[in-house]
């Protein structure tokens, strides 16, 4: 999710494991916790487009970063107060939950997330909310800055801070919800469409949690489209873009690392294509950029869309289009 979502969630946190013994202190550094995993940003501005596209929410994100990190940093902050406040303890069990619940947010958007490295570098996605959600943030954050402006031992600053955690996860198992419905209403539409759907996977477009798009593959292509939960689920009118695959164009280049990776990336949802000289790969997960692409067009305009590197009969790098 975005940064400020991952504040508020880890002030939040903080704020629950502590706030009471530690006031603001507590959500500070759940905070502060919160932020932690996506310093390997930071490590991206080192590396080549392709090292950071494989490397992002990877080791920072897993479920171990957050055990071996949690006391670590629980020490350092005891040592910041010299130990006039809280024990270690305390301060490890906060910033473990700041840690972790970071990756297990994310793990509910598209990219992928870790959770399990370096014993296994499969990306937890379950696709069912928007990296930017408005409605899950800023209840959430109302909650949060309420509950801070009230005394740190008041019940009502315990409350507000819960009804935002609580407030936020309902809206969370809402997103699930409505993934498993626009699932079935794509799997019907594409049964009586007669597509020979090898699999499919839904993903919801930006800002909002309403309007879902859809990529669902054949043998030899794959057909995109979008639906709207306004639209009702008895029968609705959806128009399916079909790309071919392409595979083809990587001449038997598919075991090559770039390739390999690329395609775990995108958990085999790509498409490619040539420009010109360039070999072009989409990862077709994040949609179009023109959602309103009519089936006639040659050029599919997607969101995330790199030029491969070639030296050689090699694939060395990726390019961002």
């Amino acid at each position: 999710m975005d940064s400020l979502t991952q504040i508020v969630l880890g002030a939040a946190v903080g704020e629950a494991t502590l706030g009471k013994k530690q006031g603001g202190r507590a959500a500070l550094w759940g905070a502060i916790g919160g932020t932690i995993p996506d310093l390997d940003v930071i490590a991206g501005m080192f590396q080549g487009e392709f090292q950071y596209l494989i490397a992002h929410r990877g080791v920072s994100h897993s479920i171990i970063f957050s055990v071996l990190m949690a006391p670590l940093l629980g020490r350092l902050i005891f040592y910041l107060y010299r130990g006039q406040r809280g024990s270690p303890r305390e301060w490890s069990w906060l910033m473990f939950w700041a840690l972790f619940t970071h990756p297990l947010l994310d793990s509910f958007t598209t990219w992928g997330t870790q959770l399990f490295y370096p014993f296994s570098d499969y990306r937890v996605a379950f696709n069912s909310i928007f990296v930017i959600d408005p409605l899950y943030t800023l209840p959430f954050a109302i909650c949060l800055l309420v509950a801070l402006s009230l005394p740190r031992t008041s019940l009502w600053r315990q409350r507000w801070n819960w009804a935002g955690i609580v407030i936020s996860s309902l809206y969370l198992l809402l997103t699930v919800t409505n993934k498993l419905a626009v699932e079935s209403v794509f799997q019907q539409t594409l049964h009586r469409a007669g597509k020979s759907v090898v699999r499919l996977s839904t993903y919801p477009a930006p800002l909002n949690n309403v309007l879902w798009y859809t990529v669902a593959e054949e043998p030899s292509g794959f057909d995109v489209g979008y639906y709207s939960l306004l639209s009702g689920l008895d029968r609705p009118k959806i128009d399916f873009h079909y790309i071919p695959k392409n595979h083809q164009l990587l001449g038997g280049r598919d075991d090559q690392f770039v390739p390999e990776r690329l395609r775990w990336m995108s958990k085999g949802y790509y498409a490619l294509g040539q420009q010109d000289s360039s070999l072009l790969w989409y990862d077709l997960r994040f949609g179009l950029l023109n959602p309103f692409l009519p089936d006639t067009a040659t050029e599919p305009a997607f969101v995330f869309a790199y030029r491969l590197i070639e030296e050689g009969d090699s694939i060395v790098q990726v390019e961002q289009r």
